[in-house]
């Protein structure tokens, strides 16, 4: 199945939900600037909720290393997120792989330098950044990658079966598209998004 991340989880039933509906990776976001930011605090009581097995993500943005690093040890995440200029020096001084964010630049996406991509975990196109944008797939869809691509942007569960069977990632990125508010998910539309990914899935068989 197509790995899927919940993101921007911000109470303890949606990530109860996340996890018994089969999620991934769930995501709590740390950017100051985000609807959907949780505080250490918060996401420590959250991460619990986790069964082993789910990967939990930090989000992160401008926030320095000390906060960073300070998210890692206390919500033992496995993976963080870092939606900025991707450096050689913070793949290498991150304590957790790292998912590198491919920004819209243009009518493109920028990307970080192969040699910088092939150490992370995971290569996110994202045009959105938590606030709906769709992603265009044939911006990205005619490349070749060293590391598995995750996509997000305005991805819901009517449009993320075609996402799929056109790009076939190996995974999908969700936060606003299953939401009745922001932080706030809806469990029938979560249900409803992971169907539509395992019918992509079985599509494609």
């Amino acid at each position: 199945m197509t790995a899927v991340k919940i993101c921007g989880l911000t109470r303890p039933e949606d990530v109860e939900a996340a996890c018994a509906l089969g999620a991934a990776y769930v995501g709590f976001n740390f950017v100051a600037s985000s609807p959907r930011r949780t505080t250490r605090l918060h996401a420590r009581d959250l991460k619990s909720i986790c069964p082993p097995g789910v990967l939990r993500v930090g989000v992160f943005a401008d926030e320095d290393w000390a906060l960073i690093r300070g998210a890692v040890g206390m919500l033992e995440l496995d993976l963080v997120q870092l939606h900025r200029r991707l450096t050689e020096e913070e793949v290498a001084s991150s304590p957790v792989p790292v998912i590198a964010v491919a920004r819209p630049s243009g009518g493109s996406f920028a990307v970080p330098r192969h040699d910088i991509l092939v150490r992370c975990h995971a290569v996110l196109f994202d045009p959105s950044e938590g606030s709906g944008t769709a992603l265009d797939p044939d911006r990205i869809e005619e490349a070749s990658w060293p590391v598995p691509v995750i996509v997000a942007g305005g991805l819901t569960p009517d449009t993320v079966g075609d996402v799929i069977r056109r790009l076939r990632p190996a995974g999908v990125d969700v936060a606003s598209g299953v939401e009745s508010a922001p932080g706030v998910k809806d469990r029938g539309k979560l249900e409803r998004f992971f169907a539509a990914v395992r019918e992509a899935d079985a599509r494609a068989l």
